[in-house]
C-alpha cells in the first residue's frame, strides 16, 4: 500500500473512532434528556433522570470499552506486522 492510502486509511480509522465517541456521547445525552422529560411528565423528579443517567452512562462506558478493545486489536496488529516485516528484510 503506497503513503497516499495509508494517510487515507488513517483518516478513515480516526473518524470512525470519532463518530464511536460522539454516539456514545449522544446515547448518553438522549437517555438523561428521555429520563428527565418522563420526570417532568410524569412528577417523578428526580428518579427517572437519575435512571437515564445511569442506564447512558453504562451504554457509553460499554460503547467506549469495545473502541479502546477494538483500537488496542488494530495497534497489536500493526506492531505483528512491522515486526514480521522487519525479520523478513533483515533475512535478505
Amino acid at each position: 500500500m503506497d503513503r497516499r492510502q495509508t494517510r487515507i486509511s488513517q483518516i478513515a480509522q480516526a473518524y470512525r473512532a470519532a463518530h464511536e465517541v460522539v454516539s456514545a456521547a449522544i446515547g448518553l445525552a438522549l437517555l438523561a434528556g428521555g429520563g428527565y422529560w418522563l420526570d417532568r411528565k410524569y412528577g417523578y423528579l428526580p428518579i427517572l433522570t437519575i435512571v437515564g443517567v445511569c442506564l447512558g452512562c453504562i451504554t457509553a462506558v460499554t460503547s467506549l470499552r469495545r473502541l479502546l478493545a477494538r483500537l488496542d486489536r488494530e495497534s497489536a496488529k500493526q506492531r505483528r506486522e512491522r515486526t514480521e516485516n522487519r525479520g523478513t528484510s533483515n533475512r535478505e
